[in-house]
């Protein structure tokens, strides 16, 4: 059905558009100058597809054969216009033609195929079939009016059709474009009524500044729509005879204005695909600047006059074109402490005429700091004086504080590996040289110290082994009921000391969960606790029913977690500011409860302990779902 409609649709207003042509005193029975259905019939085909060829031989039938040729000619001219409509499609789908026709070799394939090259055919097969009828008297030039009138239809009609199917008014949203646009469109009709109808013929040019503005203002849409307005009025005026070009019939004054225009036409066409590529090409740099966080900048040396991109200007939290840049107003911007550096890298490019790179922080007009990488190079006049430098800056900030958090990390990780590794190699040492000579309770207190000290080395192995796994792939679970209490306990018996309290307010809970994960939880949040807990002083770890599952508590009385804190915690490598006062952990741990109690379906968070210190706390759902 939807086939049936189109087809019907395209075949009717092939007839219309025929009619008007061949109705026109410029015609010459079915041959004439202005020929719109090949501009419908190929716009047809390219957009509906070309299987609507059938469309085409009934429009081409029926126009001819009802405006006075034979049922024979009219059958052999409709295969003509057919291959002619059929032809040119297949040609510019093969050229990937784009109905927006926004490249310039979309251009090119529409004028040298649509409208040079298919024409050809049906103004060869036309012709031909008409002189086997004795109905020509000058065949030469009347194929040359068949070509012309095809090939003005491929190039004024078919460009209208494929432009309107993209809807280009979406491209222009404001009520200010649009109004602009019915301006410029309602100055087309009217300066070109004065020039083609009321006599000013003599001075055409002054159309063409209107027809400039419309591309330039509004690209492909506007050259196509404004192109089709002037040709249509222009036409029409010299078919009416408000020209007065010399001794010419009134068709020869068509072709004429027609060959005049179709020159103005390819050259506006060209224009708006030009500044759509340029605007295309304008929007992918911008977007790449955004994403890559720079911007881009010039300085003109003499005048003293920087320019920047839109994303600069962003990335130092100005409005793009807000402020009028100098070399001066540019260091204003620079952090004090790299003032020095910043000028000193400038001018030794200056003097030197080397390009430069250097990283530096700017202070933004919040009065945040962000940290730069700028890099530059010296344009020189004939003479070598430096006139230019041009250049990029982009934002590392994040890429700063990566290396800042490495080196921290780096530090926390070698100084925990190397604390157990000191006492294992201490302790071991000490057996190997002098075990004969210890009492049977020195050597068993320093098994117990090279027991410990092994265990906390695993610890922190594991925890950066199960941080790789994280990072590529996620973890799995075997869910298992299991007492939680009991799970708890294990792991607390192995922190209780004479200089480590540990209190258990332990309930018998059991829950479907991953019992290795649940120890390390545990395991985690007790080191935790211990390491911010003076010497002496209780950590308390509880398990207790909960909503729908157990809580897992471990207080300590540490100096606590700061409520700007409680979240980022948990984070990968976030050590607080307890933590990297102390010099001790290495963000790992905590970040692995959370990652674990994520597993569960659960969640951790950390509150104040009420008898000072911090009380980390676990919720594990006893259900087995999982998130």
């Amino acid at each position: 059905m939807r086939y049936a409609l189109t087809a019907a649709t395209l075949a009717g207003a092939y007839v219309a558009a025929a009619k008007l042509g061949i109705e026109l005193p410029v015609a010459q029975g079915v041959i004439t100058p202005v020929w719109a259905p090949t501009g419908i019939a190929l716009a047809g085909l390219l957009l509906f597809g070309r299987n609507l060829w059938p469309a085409v031989v009934v429009g081409a039938f029926v126009a001819n054969a009802t405006s006075g040729a034979s049922i024979g000619d009219a059958a052999g001219i409709s295969v003509g216009n057919t291959l002619e409509a059929v032809v040119g499609a297949t040609l510019l789908l093969r050229a990937d033609l784009r109905p927006a026709l926004d490249r310039v070799r979309d251009v090119f394939a529409l004028i040298v195929l649509g409208a040079l090259v298919s024409p050809v055919i049906a103004a060869s097969n036309g012709i031909g079939v008409l002189s086997l009828s004795d109905e020509l008297h000058d065949a030469g030039s009347s194929w040359l009016l068949w070509w012309i009138g095809d090939g003005m239809g491929a190039l004024i009609v078919t460009p209208l059709l494929l432009i309107a199917s993209t809807r280009p008014w979406r491209q222009f949203p404001r009520a200010t474009q649009r109004l602009e646009a019915a301006v410029i469109g309602a100055a087309l009709v009217g300066v070109s009524a004065a020039i083609f109808f009321g006599g000013g013929w003599r001075y055409p040019h002054v159309i063409f500044p209107l027809l400039v503005w419309a591309t330039l203002r509004f690209r492909q849409p506007g050259a196509v729509v404004g192109s089709f307005l002037v040709t249509a009025i222009a036409v029409a005026g010299a078919i009416q005879g408000s020209l007065p070009l010399g001794e010419h019939t009134t068709t020869e004054l068509v072709e004429i204005v027609e060959g005049l225009l179709a020159a103005v036409v390819v050259s506006l066409f060209l224009l708006g695909a030009v500044l759509t590529e340029r605007v295309r090409a304008a929007a992918g740099l911008a977007e790449a600047q955004r994403l890559a966080q720079l911007g881009s900048w010039e300085w003109d040396i003499d005048r003293n006059r920087i320019t920047w991109s839109d994303e600069l200007y962003r990335l130092y939290g100005l409005e793009p074109g807000a402020a009028r840049l100098t070399y001066e107003s540019y260091l204003e911007r620079i952090h004090p402490d790299d003032l020095a550096l910043v000028r000193q890298a400038v001018e030794r490019a200056r003097v030197e005429r080397a390009p430069f790179e250097m990283e530096h922080r700017i202070v933004l007009p919040t009065g945040g700091v962000r940290w730069f990488q700028g890099r530059g190079r010296v344009i020189t006049d004939e003479s070598g004086a430096p006139v230019r430098m041009l250049g990029t800056s982009q934002d590392i900030t994040d890429r700063k504080l990566i290396e800042e958090l490495r080196e921290s990390i780096l530090s926390a990780v070698s100084h925990e590996l190397r604390t157990p590794l000191t006492a294992i190699v201490g302790f071991a040492l000490t057996l190997q040289e002098r075990g004969g000579q210890l009492s049977l309770a020195t050597r068993h207190q320093i098994v117990e110290h090279l027991s410990a000290e092994s265990r906390r080395l695993e610890r922190l192995l594991s925890d950066l082994l199960d941080l790789d796994r994280l990072r590529h792939r996620p973890l799995g679970a075997s869910f298992r009921p299991a007492d939680l209490g009991r799970l708890v306990a294990g792991v607390a018996r192995d922190y209780a000391s004479d200089t480590r309290a540990v209190a258990l307010e332990l309930d018998e809970i059991e829950a479907d969960v991953d019992a290795p994960k649940v120890e390390r939880i545990v395991d985690n949040l007790l080191a935790n606790a211990f390491r911010h807990t003076p010497a002496g002083a209780e950590v308390r770890v509880r398990v207790t029913r909960s909503d729908g599952g157990a809580m897992i508590s471990v207080d300590d009385r540490g100096p606590g977690v700061g409520p700007d804190e409680r979240e980022a915690i948990f984070e990968i490598f976030q050590r607080g500011s307890a933590g990297i006062a102390s010099g001790r952990g290495t963000g790992v741990g905590l970040a692995l409860v959370a990652q674990f109690a994520a597993l569960h379906g659960g969640r951790a968070w950390v509150e104040d302990n009420p008898g000072g210190g911090a009380s980390f706390r676990v919720f594990l759902p006893t259900s087995p779902g999982r998130p």
